[in-house]
């Protein structure tokens, strides 16, 4: 094919008499250019969020969640030993898990409290994605509890963390021996909660459980209690942050009126995340108990997922109809260029040129006008993922989106298919063109020359 690209390039290098004709050119390039980097940078945006709200769901979720419908597990110490001998099973958390309201001086909240068997907790890695603050871990067992902050308030006015105690709160003052009684529950929130509810360290807060003991009259009587802040963390997931706190089990059990062998979810971590749903299988079965359910997390966040693969499917269609509108262009160039190139197409085939090869040299210059584009679209998409990487000046709220800034994951599969894809269709966009090219007959061309 030496001859046939010879002759494409010099046919695109030549300078025309028609100047409308390298005007579509330069369009045509930049038409494929510019579809080639906006599907490179949507969908790695797309991709992006997917892998940031898969770290952080897995991250704060388990991977695999037994339970009871509508009831609680007991005898679950026995329940966590089967779980464990299960293969593929890296760690097992018995969890108190209940809606309660926190409430402090500053305002009202409402909360998802979960209860942790605090020596399960310490063998998982299940703390790794909250970054809680020091001494957060350690205040859910020692008493006194310790505070690593002694600093003035910040530039904000946001409120600093001292070791001492704040009062309790208003209409529950205590003193002495009852208010240290009622002072040592530990519970920590997230840190967007914190400034929220102005709940430094080791202040006082009020929790309460619309799940209280049965009274007397066979109904249950809300239970109110006050807890000590033992520290914050920080999931970087708003609604996280500001909805979920953790206690030690026995005071979630307390406080949702439970009993200390009753407890309401088991969260299992696995070695594989993507053979969770197998796992789960063998978790049902070796517990052998058709009252117990359980769910992966696939199943967990199937809308979501779902919801994120239809928008990247609609992107791509969308998208590539840039692409499109770009190849009509090609096609339009190279069928100009035919007009104007009748002449030379009837001397090639006088000196021996076959349709065949007439046919390659116009849809060589098609693939190269969509190859120059898709390469400046790839660079300039590249380019742009890489900025939005490295530099993250597009920020968002945290509140509407669960991210602070725009997450960016270059997928090379992705790319590869984008650049595939915007080839391809340049090439389709040849094949009239160059086939009219070789239709020409050499002496009807000449005839008038």
């Amino acid at each position: 094919m030496g001859i046939e690209s010879g002759i494409a390039l010099r046919y695109l290098r030549s300078k025309r008499r028609n100047s409308l004709l390298s005007l579509i050119a330069v369009l045509a390039v930049g038409g494929v250019g510019l579809g080639v980097a906006a599907l490179i940078v949507v969908l790695s945006v797309l991709d992006g969020f997917e892998t940031n709200l898969m770290v952080k769901l897995l991250g704060l979720n388990s991977h695999v969640t037994v339970y009871k419908f509508d009831q609680t597990m007991t005898g679950w110490p026995e329940t966590v030993a089967k779980i464990r001998s299960v293969e593929g099973v890296r760690t097992v958390m018995p969890m108190v898990r209940g809606e309660v309201m926190i409430s402090t001086r500053k305002g009202a909240n409402a909360l998802i409290l979960m209860g942790l068997d605090p020596a399960s907790a310490a063998e998982s890695d299940f703390f790794d994605a909250l970054n809680p603050s020091p001494e957060s871990l350690e205040n859910l067992v020692q008493r006194p509890m310790k505070s690593p902050y002694e600093a003035p308030p910040d530039e904000f006015g946001r409120p600093q963390y001292f070791p001492e105690l704040d009062s309790p709160p208003i209409g529950m003052e205590m003193e002495g021996d009852v208010q240290r009684a009622f002072t040592q529950r530990p519970l920590l929130i997230g840190r967007e909660l914190s400034y929220t509810l102005d709940a430094p360290v080791l202040s006082l807060v009020q929790l309460v459980s619309p799940f209280g003991r049965v009274t007397p009259l066979g109904n249950r009587a809300p239970l109110n209690r006050l807890f000590t802040i033992g520290g914050h963390f920080q999931a970087n997931y708003y609604d996280f942050d500001t909805t979920a706190a953790f206690t030690s089990m026995t005071e979630a059990q307390d406080l949702l009126g439970m009993n200390r062998d009753e407890i309401n979810l088991i969260e299992v971590y696995v070695d594989d995340i993507y053979q969770a749903e197998e796992i789960k299988k063998k978790i049902v079965s070796a517990l052998d108990d058709p009252s117990i359910y359980a769910r992966d997390w696939m199943q967990s966040n199937m809308s979501l997922f779902s919801a994120l693969k239809l928008e990247q499917t609609a992107m791509f269609i969308i998208l590539t109809l840039i692409i499109l509108v770009a190849a009509f262009n090609i096609a339009s160039t190279l069928i100009m260029m035919v007009s104007e190139k009748t002449r030379d197409i009837a001397i090639l085939k006088a000196m021996g040129a076959n349709s065949k090869q007439i046919r390659r040299i116009f849809t060589l210059q098609g693939l190269i006008v969509g190859g120059v584009g898709t390469l400046a679209g790839l660079v300039v998409g590249v380019t742009l993922c890489l900025l939005l990487e490295r530099y993250e000046f597009i920020t968002l709220p945290p509140e509407v989106y669960l991210l602070s800034t725009l997450p960016v994951e270059m997928r090379p599969a992705q790319i590869a298919a984008t650049v595939v894809v915007s080839i391809f269709i340049s090439y389709l966009a040849t094949l009239y063109p160059a086939s009219q090219a070789a239709k020409q007959d050499p002496v009807e061309a000449l005839r008038y020359e």
